[in-house]
């Protein structure tokens, strides 16, 4: 066991944050430069493909703003009209108001709470839950985004003023509302298909996803939060009950020991959706008959007749479906749903992380498959336009990102996962980004699902009528080609710079701090100008003190005044294709872990609230809640 890092020096007010300069991105920040360079934090590593990628998503957030109609009054938003963010930057026929789609506003939520102005998180959770928004088309968690919010923008999150205190009925609302509809009183656990869970032609079909259920308990556990800082213990207690409901559904109902797996419970849609969808067909709905603001796809779409796998007439009923799928991998710790303690239950859950760099589970050079290599369901054959049997998708990519975030930051030590396994996921998705082919794009580029082998942008390739798939077209084909062929430039369907601010920084919010992190080898990083909590935070980290010129190992700014420099310490990150396996090989010079928050000074009830910063021990000794500080 490695020593304890010693003492950290005293702060010195010579020492300053090194200037990131955003002329070398200019190629990649082209038209939005100006925007970025005054609203995000800025970002600079010792990866190329890490920095272009991260610069380009910025591009790609700008881009996808826009406005709601100025005639759609929503309360609390710009007077000109809520400011929202799309998928496609190309108008499609099956978005709702402004060309938005719910699905991935999770992802478009993580992106915007970094973002110096709060206009554009705050007007986007009011256009969802308060305005004209179709928000049960597909699977949406705007509880667990808000609360992430507050956590990371609020000295106190929840408190009056703040974004979740505003939208607290809202939140309760939008959470009853899904239970009315979706919840299957047979089979105890809220039911989904695999095209409202955004995922079309996924393995595993309909029933009881992993996803929703896992969806449901973050939802319960961010309104019982956002309720205690309310002060409304009642309503925080009954929400705490209901995250124990679906815990227990997600945990002791979809984990399958034969697979060591979390998996769907195969059932038809609850007669309250069939309800549902009527009555959204009906002139006197909110959409006046227009039933695309929901879901109506059940089962495998443009599937042949006599296939094997999936089953044509659908899995045995009430069964766990006996096939591994990243997204039942990725929800419940993206989630929270899986515990931390005790450490031997949480180390029987992440058992499932073995398949992450499986040849015959997930891996692949181009990022994670969708369903498992060895399925007899992998990529098995329709004439859909997109499908989650096998592709990579940067939708899951992202969410697996951030689970396995979830799971190395508050569990602890893990033998199937370690810090080099998060590094190399991460650095293969932003090589998805700078080296992955598309149509009539140059890199960096982001679209929909990826070759898992040969590093293609499928969907786009079938748009373009381009072999394998020349002739194949789709909706709206002519010749073998779409006229949405360009539907993908940009797509904005999954997380990225959360990603790198939140993992290979480390910057992680918790009521009253922001911890430090991260979770890479990298040899040198920092993020300026990164807005936590109400204070401007700057994090430098310099393997050997040569790249920045500060000293060797971590150093931390609070509105620009230097809290604390502290030297490097040695880990156990594990290998690139898997787990942490104790070997000398291993150990790497890495961070320690550091919190960032404020604590009163001078007195009194107008005494001062000063941010300090103190350091821990190495960061694989023990979860986000101890250690000794």
């Amino acid at each position: 066991r490695p020593p304890p890092p010693p003492p950290p020096p005293p702060p010195s007010p010579r020492l300053r944050p090194p200037q990131i300069e955003t002329a070398p991105f200019a190629f990649v920040l082209n038209e939005s430069r100006a925007w970025v360079e005054q609203h995000v934090p800025y970002f600079h590593s010792s990866d190329e493909d890490l920095n272009t990628a991260y610069w380009y998503r910025w591009r790609v957030f700008h881009l996808h703003l826009a406005r709601a109609p100025k005639s759609q009054r929503t309360p609390g938003c710009d007077p000109k009209g809520c400011h929202v963010i799309t998928e496609f930057l190309k108008k499609v026929p099956w978005s709702g108001p402004a060309n938005t789609i719910v699905c991935p506003a999770g992802h478009h939520f993580a992106e915007a709470r970094w973002v110096k102005d709060g206009r554009y998180a705050g007007d986007y959770a009011r256009f969802w839950l308060r305005g004209a928004g179709w928000r049960k088309q597909y699977t949406f968690w705007p509880a667990h985004s808000v609360w992430r919010h507050s956590l990371l923008v609020d000295a106190r999150p929840g408190a009056a003023g703040s974004l979740a205190h505003e939208l607290l009925p809202a939140l309760e609302a939008n959470y009853r509302d899904w239970v009315r509809t979706h919840y299957h009183t047979g089979a105890r656990c809220m039911f989904q298909s695999c095209h409202a869970d955004g995922q079309e032609n996924s393995a595993t079909l309909d029933g009881c996803r992993p996803t929703i259920n896992a969806v449901m308990f973050a939802e319960a556990t961010a309104i019982a939060a956002a309720a205690a800082a309310a002060g409304n213990a009642t309503l925080s207690a009954h929400f705490e009950e209901e995250a124990a409901r679906w815990r227990g559904v997600v945990l002791e109902r979809l984990w399958s020991e034969d697979l060591s797996f979390f998996t769907t419970l195969a059932q038809p849609p609850p007669k309250s959706l069939h309800d549902e969808i009527k009555w959204y067909r009906r002139k006197d709905s909110p959409t006046k008959g227009n039933s695309q603001s929901v879901q109506t796809y059940f089962g495998c779409l443009a599937c042949p007749r006599g296939r094997a796998c999936p089953p044509e007439r659908g899995w045995p009923v009430g069964k766990l479906v006996p096939v591994r799928e990243l997204s039942a991998l990725t929800a419940p710790w993206y989630f929270g749903a899986v515990p931390a303690a005790p450490a031997g239950r949480s180390r029987k859950f992440a058992t499932a992380w073995a398949q992450l760099h499986d040849a015959k589970g997930f891996a692949s050079p181009w990022g994670p498959r969708t369903t498992e290599r060895r399925s007899q369901c992998y990529n098995f054959s329709n004439a859909a336009q997109c499908n989650w049997n096998g592709p990579v998708w940067p939708f899951e990519v992202s969410k697996a990102a951030t689970a396995l975030a979830e799971l190395l930051q508050t569990h602890p030590p893990q033998p199937h996962a370690g810090i080099a396994a998060w590094e190399a996921l991460m650095l293969t998705y932003a090589r998805a980004h700078t080296r992955a082919r598309a149509e009539g794009r140059a890199p960096p580029h982001v679209d929909e699902d990826l070759h898992p082998d040969d590093g293609y942008w499928i969907t786009r390739r079938k748009l373009h009528g381009v072999r394998p798939w020349a002739g194949a077209g789709g909706l709206g084909a002519s010749h073998g080609r779409d006229w949405l062929a360009k539907r993908g430039d940009h797509y904005f369907h999954s997380s990225f710079t959360d990603l790198v601010l939140g993992g290979v920084a480390g910057l992680r919010a918790g009521a009253e701090f922001v911890e430090v992190r991260p979770l890479t080898t990298l040899r040198h990083w920092a993020v300026t100008g990164a807005r936590v909590k109400g204070f401007a935070l700057d994090v430098v980290w310099d393997a050997d003190g040569s790249r920045y010129g500060l000293g060797a190992g971590l150093h931390v700014w609070a509105d620009h005044a230097h809290l604390l420099s502290t030297p490097p310490v040695t880990v156990d990150a594990g290998t690139p294709s898997g787990g942490v396996r104790g070997r000398a090989a291993d150990m790497r010079a890495v961070p320690a872990r550091v919190r960032v928050g404020r604590r009163a000074s001078g007195g009194g009830a107008t005494g001062q609230r000063a941010v300090v910063c103190s350091a821990a021990m190495p960061p694989e000794e023990a979860p986000s809640g101890g250690g000794r500080w």
